[in-house]
């Protein structure tokens, strides 16, 4: 009876062995399946449209910020305008220049700017409404060609321009190129008048 004992035994051992074994792998196969898992970032960075007004003398040197003084008939002063794209995307853009002549202090006299001349390039530059346009997309670290490089004093200038104070003021915008237009002067989206 021992010796069946030991059977039976031996018998269960044998079965819950392999009823151990087959859950065993019934655990292991639904581990084994192949999985996968990815992120994807996509990150998209806009361009930076910048750009750099340059007012500069001979020499590359800064326009003086006091003006300069005591210009005589018939001499000129030199003063270069153009724009610098230090951004990261191509861009048109326009000059503004305004004009205005005062006259000295107890001078009672209209003046105009006839005989005060500026050398603006026609050929790199083209007026509309009140401003000149450059003719070309301006690239990320190029510079246009100047809008004028001078300012010319006629000799005819009377007594009347004595101490009187010539102001030329330039202003610039820039607005994308890409997707806008065919060139400057059909592109939108151009800064509004302030």
């Amino acid at each position: 009876m021992e010796n069946q004992n030991r059977k039976f035994s031996k018998k269960r051992i044998a079965v819950i062995a392999a009823i151990v074994c087959c859950i065993a792998m019934v655990a292991a196969g639904s581990l084994a399946y192949f999985t996968a898992e990815e992120t994807a970032r996509n990150v998209i960075t806009t361009g930076r449209l910048t750009m750099e007004l340059h007012e500069e003398t001979t020499g590359g040197k800064s326009f003086p910020a006091d003006g300069i003084d005591n210009v005589m008939p018939g001499t000129q002063v030199d003063k270069v305008v153009y724009v610098e794209n230090t951004g990261s995307v191509d861009f048109y853009c326009r000059i503004r220049v305004e004009k205005a002549i005062e006259a000295a202090q107890g001078v009672n006299a209209q003046l105009n700017f006839e005989n005060i001349t500026l050398d603006i390039d026609t050929k790199h530059w083209t007026e509309k409404d009140g401003y000149y346009y450059y003719n070309e997309a301006v690239k990320p670290g190029e510079e246009t060609e100047p809008l004028f490089t001078k300012v010319s004093f006629g000799a005819d200038l009377g007594n009347e321009y004595m101490e009187a104070h010539v102001e030329i003021k330039v202003d610039a915008q820039s607005v994308q190129s890409r997707n806008n237009g065919t060139g400057a002067l059909d592109a939108t989206g151009w800064p509004s008048e302030s």
